[in-house]
């Protein structure tokens, strides 16, 4: 089975999986071809026969989820998001900023106009690079929506200017950190209307949920301790909220189908269990529905059997448990890609880890290491930075016109209607030769040193600060009632 599925800078990967294979089978294959460990924080969302935005369900079928429709079109999204300093991989963050930055351009995220200069400047900067009078663009008038004066211009200029020199992931990681603080960041939106008709935005976010008017603005806030019970029947979905004088309040909401309502419903189970519990208990994973044959069999053959069943939620990890999944993965690859907390966008240098044969030169750490481990690493980023962008398969050898970006192969190119850099139409693509791609591509490292120090891996930092700020709760088994 054939899936297209788009990631948030509108660049369409194909991907084959079996005709029976289940949600997850898709993902990890996406996440495998970016170079992505920290899975738990994507999903794939699709659009239903009434227009809303579906999770596909990991532990299910894709064929039993989706319409009968060669290819499947998926969409690559962050469904759980998460401090910036706690995201260890460098593609992760650049999917993450990518996200983030359609957000933006949609209008979901608004801002003071004090941020929305600071952030003009980065966006620009991670998109232009240095300042240009003749490139550079802002966002401001998307990010707070009004339009800038003169002397706001005169401001985000000069912002720009001050980042010159600045890497990529150095801005994109800034931008993420201003993001981060912003009300509504990581919240997930569900359009429903109440039992007087009126059509609210209900907003699903770490902390709780949030219920907004068509404009956003605020009627309520329900935090996840006061959340009693939530159910689903039909299209309507109702909570069970303990007031201010301990008594009992229902809060109906319906929703435009039945496959809407699950998705409100899983949204706020999941994104409490996410972030608010310490590990995934088996109150959420073990909940399921059956087909007919499916109840019948659990009926008169086993009550445990799998014949049937339909899973509701397909979380496996809280937010901590894939922190610390994501530092094992990664120190068991050798691989440290870490953020440094200045958040200059730096990766920390790997350090040699002593086994127990060779502890006794533990205290030793001459030059000529120093030096060869510091090649190594100039040496990795040199072989990344000639891989095509898309496919980080094949090596870059064709250019955009008129633009001139050089960041894809002939075949990914071709298949290309804008620039995946500037978004500027492509005209046509012109074959360009790169006569040292091969030999950098090839280059190795014989000397004894630095066989030696790419070899072991280096240790992750274990100094960081703990992956949860917010306080963990446990679960109430009632909250996941169906």
């Amino acid at each position: 089975m054939l899936c297209h599925v788009t990631r948030p800078d509108s660049v369409v990967m194909e991907v084959e999986v079996d005709a029976k294979a289940n949600g997850e089978d898709c993902l990890n294959k996406v996440c495998r071809k970016l170079g992505i460990i920290e899975v738990d924080y994507f999903g794939l969302q699709f659009t239903g026969s009434k227009g809303e935005n579906l999770w596909l369900n990991l532990r299910n079928r894709i064929c039993q989820q989706m319409d009968n429709v060669a290819p499947c079109r998926l969409r690559l999204r962050v469904k759980f998001f998460v401090e910036p300093h706690l995201i260890l991989q460098e593609q992760t963050r650049h999917v993450f900023f990518m996200h983030v930055k359609e957000d933006l351009h949609n209008g979901h995220l608004r801002m003071g106009s004090e941020q929305a200069e600071e952030l003009s400047a980065l966006l620009a900067q991670a998109e232009f690079g240095d300042y240009n009078q003749n490139t550079a663009q802002y966002w401001y008038s998307e990010l707070c929506g009004e339009e800038p004066s003169t002397a706001t211009i005169d401001s985000i200029i000069s912002r720009h200017k001050a980042l010159e020199g600045s890497s990529q992931g150095s801005v994109e990681y800034q931008a993420l950190q201003l993001v981060s603080s912003l009300e509504h960041y990581g919240v997930e939106w569900h359009w429903v209307r109440d039992a007087n008709g009126q059509r609210l935005a209900i907003g699903v976010g770490p902390e709780g949920i949030a219920i907004c008017k068509e404009d956003f603005s605020l009627v309520n806030r329900v935090s996840y301790p006061v959340i009693q019970i939530a159910t689903q029947s039909g299209k309507t979905v109702y909570l069970t909220v303990t007031k201010d004088t301990n008594d009992s309040a229902v809060l109906l909401f319906k929703l435009i189908s039945n496959r809407a309502a699950s998705g409100l419903y899983r949204a706020i189970t999941e994104t409490h269990a996410f972030y608010r519990c310490d590990t995934v208990t088996n109150a959420v994973m073990m909940q399921y529905s059956r087909d007919f044959k499916g109840h019948l069999a659990s009926l008169f053959l086993n009550e445990n059997i799998n014949l049937g069943k339909k899973y509701v939620f397909d979380i496996r990890r809280t937010s901590k448990e894939v922190y610390d999944h994501a530092r094992r993965a990664l120190y068991n690859s050798g691989v440290v890609d870490l953020m440094s907390r200045s958040g200059s966008g730096e990766r920390s240098s790997p350090s040699r880890s002593p086994s127990r044969d060779d502890q006794q030169d533990e205290g030793l750490d001459c030059g000529s290491c120093q030096q060869s481990r510091a090649l190594q690493e100039r040496l990795q980023k040199l072989r990344e930075a000639l891989l095509c962008m898309l496919c980080c398969e094949e090596e870059i050898d064709a250019a955009f016109c008129p633009c001139g970006h050089m960041v894809c192969c002939q075949t990914c190119a071709n298949q290309l209607e804008l620039c995946p850099v500037c978004r500027s139409e492509v005209e046509h693509v012109q074959h360009v030769y790169l006569p040292t791609c091969t030999s950098l591509l090839s280059l190795t490292l014989t000397d004894n040193h630095q066989h030696r120090s790419s070899s072991i891996p280096a240790p992750i930092h274990r100094d960081m600060d703990s992956p949860h700020s917010r306080s963990a709760t446990e679960y109430d088994h009632k909250m996941y009632h169906t």
